[in-house]
């Protein structure tokens, strides 16, 4: 099984940042609303749950990720809602320009990967994934 996971520094450090601020948040309740209140609760409860949700980064969703497992392609891109399975022998071709990474099937089917916001290293790092895992 081999893996690439893709991590973008710069999304990475604005999530946890507006985690701290949620958690700030928490302590500055104290001061306006009385724990006796149940808005208090409510409040609270709701901003730590929200601030485990941005520290975690969406439980591992912002993370994109490529795995190659027994022939088949699973793709964990972090602006796809659910996991793509692309069987390696199904894939045609790989193309790239400055917005996106194409896998085109031979189905005619396209998937594209953006990486428009990603650094150039990771950028290569994801097609050099796909030539070693695909051998294309």
């Amino acid at each position: 099984m081999n893996q690439l996971v893709v991590r973008d520094k710069a999304q990475e450090f604005v999530s946890r940042s507006l985690g701290g601020l949620l958690l700030l948040s928490v302590g500055l309740q104290l001061f306006i609303y009385s724990p006796k209140r149940p808005i208090f609760w409510m409040l609270a409860v709701t901003f730590v749950l929200a601030a485990i949700l941005f520290f975690t980064m969406f439980f591992g969703v912002l993370i994109s990720r490529l795995t190659s497992n027994a022939g088949v392609l699973t793709i964990r891109w972090n602006t796809k809602i659910f996991k793509k399975h692309v069987r390696i022998d199904e894939i045609a071709e790989i193309t790239e320009d400055k917005r996106f990474i194409r896998i085109r099937q031979k189905n005619g089917k396209s998937i594209r990967l953006p990486v428009r916001l990603m650094e150039p290293d990771k950028r290569s790092a994801v097609r050099k994934f796909l030539k070693e895992a695909t051998g294309l």
